[in-house]
């Protein structure tokens, strides 16, 4: 095995004075060679600005087609060609002739694309079974977290930002004369992003906003707003309503799965490096 790296590398590299070198091995990963044309490749598709970086990815790639291969994981053409399809259209890609002229623009194949297609099944099929089918979030610790969440009360707020007291006392007039909130905060906000929405930032429970929002948010009743100066100017919170805290069980659950899901891939990979072969040229 060192024998035939020390060839490749020798055939690669060892060429006449003056002549330009277009090509070398980059690392070695478990036998098989990976190119540095394919780590600039790699970097320039995947918009990976450190060719060190790409290099590493592609490793761990290799490394997990390698062992997807030894557990016996196939995909089969027709896999493949039902995520090209899948692909196509979510692509807003017409047809394959269409396809292939912009592969063509990217110095791409139909074929290159199908390869591609088919290592990122072998990946994700590896992974589904090694890693995610031996996952599982209790129930229990999805209860833990909502009742933390529940009865916790929130408010429906709004407000309008301005620098100028007169604005912020033009605002304040307008309210009291039954002018709607939204409509003021249209008009006066110097916050665009809010001032868009007619103030609105949304839901919030107690500590989400700064402290002199947080305090005005609730030192009010529901259905009443409150004129509040800060160093940046001053604010007009409107609370539109309350209720209690709601807690999405099913979101929670997602949550917690990704949490130990990017946990267990990384103990894997890193296992899996450690048992690979991996000699780096580059």
């Amino acid at each position: 095995m060192r024998f035939l790296t020390f060839l490749l590398l020798f055939l690669l590299i060892s060429v006449p004075a003056g002549a330009k070198v277009v090509d070398y091995i980059a690392a070695v990963v478990n036998g098989k060679p990976i190119l540095y044309s394919e780590v600039v490749s790699y970097a320039k598709e995947n918009g990976i600005l450190d060719l060190r970086v790409a290099l590493d990815r592609l490793i761990e790639k290799e490394i997990l087609i390698t062992q997807a291969e030894s557990k016996g994981i196939k995909v089969s053409d027709a896999e493949v060609d039902a995520a090209l399809k899948d692909f196509m259209k979510r692509n807003g890609i017409e047809n394959q002739e269409q396809l292939k002229e912009l592969l063509k623009r990217e110095g791409l194949t139909l074929s290159d694309l199908k390869q591609k297609i088919r290592e990122q099944l072998l990946i994700a099929k590896l992974i589904a079974r090694e890693v995610k089918s031996k996952i599982s979030v209790p129930q229990g610790k999805v209860d833990m977290i909502c009742q933390k969440e529940e009865g916790k009360p929130v408010r429906d707020v709004y407000y309008l930002f301005t620098r100028s007291r007169s604005v912020a006392e033009k605002a304040m007039e307008l309210l009291s004369n039954g002018v709607p909130f939204e409509k003021v905060a249209k008009e006066l906000s110097e916050s665009g992003e809010t001032a868009v929405k007619g103030g609105h930032i949304g839901k919030v429970a107690p500590g989400m906003l700064i402290k002199p929002l947080d305090e005005a948010v609730w030192s009010i009743k529901p259905g009443s707003y409150k004129l509040v100066r800060t160093k940046e100017g001053f604010y007009v919170v409107y609370v539109k309503s309350e209720e209690k805290g709601h807690c999405d069980r099913k979101k929670i659950k997602q949550q917690l799965y990704m949490v130990e899901f990017q946990k267990a891939l990384k103990n894997y990979l890193d296992r899996l490096k450690r048992e690979a072969s991996v000699k780096v040229y580059m």
